[in-house]
């Protein structure tokens, strides 16, 4: 009782006492009417945990105003009645926000807290942060004046959670630029703040406005706000807006108008009764004038008038992207609709405008709608009408065959076209080619033609018309005298309305050109069609000769049109109309089409000609542009005929793609010999294919079926014989040149005959050539030709890296002795191992480099000595001073060449070592050997095992080398110098003299054996 009086004292410690739960309500009851004590201490009483707590809490109250106190009551029963805690009275009073946290996170009544005046402080701002995003209730905080400062981040962070504070004062606070920047992220999320006091706080105004701007859009319906950040995001897939029926939105109209002034996403716009106004629609105006990507704008019943018209209007002038305005029911009256009127004679997009219930008079709607309908058509049209109904002498030819991006040519901009056109004077081509236009557009363009005198071309390819079209333009086409050209391909026309058009050519004699491709028309009578149109303009020598060509004048041999008339000449059509005319005839054999300008499509009608006739001869198309594709039919026409001798492309535009074709031609091809293609961009190589091609043609037929097993490298094919006359050709050095270029890298054929031709020098330095490369051939025959002497020479030195030819036989050739004898020695020298051919001149010219000579197997490639190869060698040795061992172990030398080799021993006082192992000698030879060794004193080794010698004769030699190699003071001196007791020998001591005729008679007698063997 005395403490619920006492006003002073502030700490009362009633602590390990025996207070109980009865005494603790007293307590509890002193504490709520005692407003000083702060610290209170009850610890160690048996009091219950809860009721502890509720005493210490509202001993705690004690720090803080005494308002809050008071108010706790009321707060924890969430009286309806307590609308506001208002602590701005308690100036610099300490706040403890957890305290008023506790209290009111669950509190769905209070909707003002003003703490304005007291301390919160930074720390303070966590637990009225953690109230923020707790309680849903409280719409008014004020935080004036409380020491906040980086604080303000925690209540940013909140606010950006909470959607029912409408109201936030932190005026007077350390916040500036950076804490305020906070609140601009935190608006973008909620939706409910629409105050906010920055005053005194360091702010600038450009953050203010930033801020008040974002509070504004919180005063709008949340659907509008949404909207707006998505439209200011330039959100890709936010291209609808739809505000039908939601009401006084004249204001809100302006918020997205000033949005809507950059977005280039939003396709759709829909502010249809919702009570813009005019200033709403001068908004959308605006908006018109920058906006690009806006195509419907929906601004029906609006209470818009003149004057928010006139905006609109005004805005469409200077728009090209809207295309559909709806403004029913409003009031905008004839004035504001004649400004639409006006405005879209620039404007090119706007196809549908509803100005209904708007006060306006029919002759303004159908103003408007013949507006509406020319920007309906394609945009070059709209453009151009102006100037075609003024006669503008500029504008000559009208192209709307390329499509625009937005609209193609209909029947209804036909109509147009057709109107202006009945008027004009000027044009003389028009080109609706890939567009829609159908049998209505046809018709109304056919009047234009029965009275029109100055249009020449009409282009209708790839539309959509049919028969009635096709008839209404026949019945055109047989009173107009102006229109030459007419295109119709890629339509829907039958063979009625082509046979309409044939029908009308028999009257008609100006169309030169009427394209029926592509429709529902017969290839026949197209092409009737086509000769019809082309016969009103060809070459005169055409008109006089295809009656003739009709009538099969068999006197008609040769047509000959290369020389200009005059007037014209022959192109594709003209070529197209003559080749049809040519289809079965049998007379013609001579055609020269050359210095025309007819290109690919006429090459391929005239091939076609050429592929079944079989009596032309001769076609001469030189200086025409048939290029690759026309030279491509020709050489398919080749295929099959058989008797075209010359053809002349000269200066046609064809490359390697075409010529490459004809070079496969002429493997199946026997009768062309001459085809010229000078002044055509054909690589040398390709060229070169092409000659092949027709010089083999020109060779016997034999050649050229056995060519392609050449160049295949056809392993059966050991053995060629080129000797028979086949009645017609010989063959001759263009021969040569071809089997040279097949047989360079053939490695199977062995044996080549080309006796009793007309081969001169020429071929012969072509097989030469050939034979420096070809690595198989061994036999050569070209007996009862005309090489001479150039071509022995060139044989000659092709033996030099020529390795394989065995036998050349050359003879009734005009070859002189010389010729011929250097002939035969260069083919003797290929018999033999390669080895010796390397060397030999080394050998005969006695190079002291040359010590060893080795022709044991490793080293003869194929070949082995012979008698005939020992025997040359022995011709060198005789006078040779430098070689010293001498290899010939294991070859094919007899008792022959080893006569030859003992005449050598004889007077040879350099070799040392030689051997002889394995050759087939036999005693004959080896007895040579051993009287020659009675004369030699340098030879110190001699290998004759397995010579086939007798033990006695290899015991002679033996014991001859074994006397060579003791020295001189130990030889028995009676054998030096003097005869052999009890040997008639008269060779044991004859003159250098007597071996120099030997040598003589050894090399004389080789190239005569070598000159009888190639005879």
């Amino acid at each position: 009782e005395a403490i619920r009086l006492n006003s002073t004292l502030t700490e009362l410690n009633l602590e390990n006492n025996g207070i109980d739960e009865d005494g603790a309500k007293t307590l509890e009851d002193m504490i709520s009417n005692n407003n000083s004590i702060t610290n209170l201490n009850i610890r160690v009483n048996p009091i219950s945990p809860p009721v502890m707590e509720k005493i210490l809490f509202i001993a705690k109250l004690n720090t803080q105003p005494l308002a809050v106190k008071r108010a706790v009551p009321r707060i924890q029963a969430n009286d309806p009645a307590l609308k506001e805690l208002n602590l701005s009275e308690y100036d610099n009073a300490p706040v403890n926000t957890e305290i008023l946290y506790d209290l009111l996170k669950d509190n769905s009544s209070l909707l003002v807290l003003n703490l304005a005046n007291c301390f919160v402080g930074d720390p303070g701002t966590e637990f009225l942060a953690s109230l923020l995003k707790k309680n849903t209730y409280l719409t008014e905080l004020n935080l004036s004046n409380t020491a906040i400062s980086r604080g303000v981040r925690n209540i940013a962070e909140a606010v950006k959670l909470n959607q029912t504070i409408t109201s936030l004062s932190l005026a007077n606070n350390k916040i500036g630029d950076d804490g305020s920047r906070l609140f601009i992220d935190a608006l973008k999320h909620n939706d409910s703040l629409t105050e906010l006091d920055f005053s005194q706080s360091a702010v600038s105004g450009n953050i203010l406005n930033i801020l008040a701007a974002a509070m504004g859009l919180n005063t709008q319906p949340l659907a509008l706000k949404k909207a707006l950040q998505r439209v200011q995001a330039n959100d890709a897939t936010f291209t609808e807006i739809n505000f039908s029926s939601h009401p006084n939105m004249e204001q809100s109209a302006v918020l997205l108008a000033n949005a809507l002034k950059v977005n280039t996403k939003l396709t759709y716009l829909n502010l249809a009764n919702a009570g813009i106004k005019d200033e709403g629609a001068k908004a959308i105006a605006a908006v018109m004038l920058q906006n690009e990507s806006i195509q419907e704008i929906d601004l029906a019943n609006n209470d818009i008038t003149l004057y928010g018209g006139r905006a609109l209007a005004e805005a469409l002038a200077n728009n090209q992207t809207v295309v559909d305005i709806n403004l029913a029911n409003n009031d905008i009256g004839d004035e504001g609709a004649a400004g639409f009127v006006n405005s879209l004679v620039s404007n090119n997009s706007l196809i549908a405008l509803n100005v209904e219930q708007n006060g306006v008079s029919e002759s303004i709607k159908d103003e408007i709608e013949d507006a509406l309908f020319l920007n309906q058509q394609p945009l070059a049209l709209k453009q151009l009408l102006p100037g075609l109904d003024s006669n503008d002498e500029s504008i000559t030819v009208l192209d709307f065959s390329k499509f625009d991006g937005q609209r193609y040519h209909n029947d209804n901009s036909c109509k147009i076209l057709a109107r202006a056109l009945r008027r004009n004077k000027t044009v003389t081509k028009v080109n609706l080619a890939n567009n829609n236009v159908g049998d209505a557009g046809a018709v109304a363009m056919a009047d234009v033609l029965k009275t029109n005198r100055w249009l020449k071309v009409l282009d209708f390819n790839a539309n959509s018309i049919a028969d009635r079209g096709c008839f209404a333009l026949c019945d055109a086409l047989a009173v107009n005298t102006a229109v030459v050209r007419m295109e119709l391909e890629g339509n829907n026309i039958t063979e009625n309305g082509g046979a309409a058009m044939h029908e009308m050519l028999k009257t008609n004699n100006y169309v030169t050109s009427l394209g029926l491709k592509f429709n529902r028309i017969s290839q026949p009578l197209v092409s009737d069609i086509d000769i019809a149109c082309a016969m009103n303009l060809q070459p005169l020598s055409l008109k006089q000769t295809v009656p003739r060509l009709r009538n099969g004048d068999t006197s008609l041999r040769t047509f000959d049109v290369s020389k200009f008339d005059g007037v014209r000449y022959y192109d594709d059509i003209a070529i197209t109309i003559l080749a049809h005319e040519l289809k079965g005839n049998c007379t013609l054999t001579t055609i020269n089409l050359s210095n025309n300008t007819f290109e690919s499509a006429g090459a391929k009608g005239l091939a076609e000609f050429v592929a079944e006739n079989n009596t032309l001869e001769e076609l001469d198309l030189a200086n025409n542009t048939i290029g690759d594709l026309g030279c491509q039919y020709f050489a398919a026409a080749l295929r099959t005929n058989t008797t075209l001798e010359r053809l002349t492309l000269t200066n046609n535009h064809i490359t390697d793609r075409g010529a490459e074709h004809m070079v496969e031609t002429l493997v199946v091809n026997n009768t062309l010999l001459d085809m010229n293609m000078q002044g055509n961009d054909i690589a040398k190589m390709v060229q070169g294919q092409l000659d092949d091609g027709l010089a083999l043609n020109a060779q016997p037929r034999y050649l050229k079926q056995v060519m392609p097993r050449l160049m295949d490298n056809d392993s059966s094919l050991k053995s060629l014989d080129l000797t028979e006359y086949d009645g017609e050709r010989y063959y001759n050095d263009v021969t040569c040149r071809l089997l040279a270029m097949a047989c360079v890298h053939n490695d199977h054929l062995k044996s080549l005959d080309l006796s009793n031709n007309k081969i001169t020098h020429v071929g012969a330095r072509f097989l030469a050539e050939c034979l420096e490369e070809n690595k198989s051939i061994t036999q050569l025959t070209m007996i009862n030709n005309q090489i001479g002497d150039k071509g022995a020479k060139a044989l000659t030195s092709a033996m030099g890296p020529n390795d394989s030819i065995e036998v050349i036989e050359v003879d009734n050739n005009g070859i002189s002795d010389d010729s011929m004898e250097a002939l035969s020695y260069a083919v003797m020298m290929n018999r033999q191992p390669s080895t010796l051919k390397k060397c030999m001149d080394k050998l005969a010219a006695n190079d002291p480099m040359l010590e060893v000579l080795d022709f044991s197997p490793d080293d003869w490639k194929g070949k082995k000595v012979t008698d005939e190869s020992l025997k040359l060698i022995c011709s060198a040795l005789l006078t040779n001073t430098a070689l010293r061992v001498l290899d010939l172990g294991n070859n094919g030398v007899t008792a022959a060449g080893a006569y030859h080799l003992a005449e050598v021993l004889r007077t040879n006082s350099v070799l040392e070592r030689i051997y002889l192992t394995g050759n087939d000698i036999g005693e004959e030879g080896g007895r040579a050997i051993a009287q020659a060794l009675k004369q030699n004193h340098t030879l110190t080794v001699m290998d004759v095992s397995g010579c086939g010698m007798t033990p006695d004769t290899e015991e002679d030699i033996m014991a001859a080398i074994s006397i060579n190699g003791a020295e001189i003071t130990d030889r028995p001196l009676a054998l030096k110098g003097k005869p052999i007791a009890g040997e008639a020998d008269e060779d044991n001591f004859r003159t250098i003299e007597y071996f120099d005729i030997i040598q003589r008679d050894i090399q004389a007698e080789a190239m005569l054996d070598q000159r009888l063997l190639i005879q």
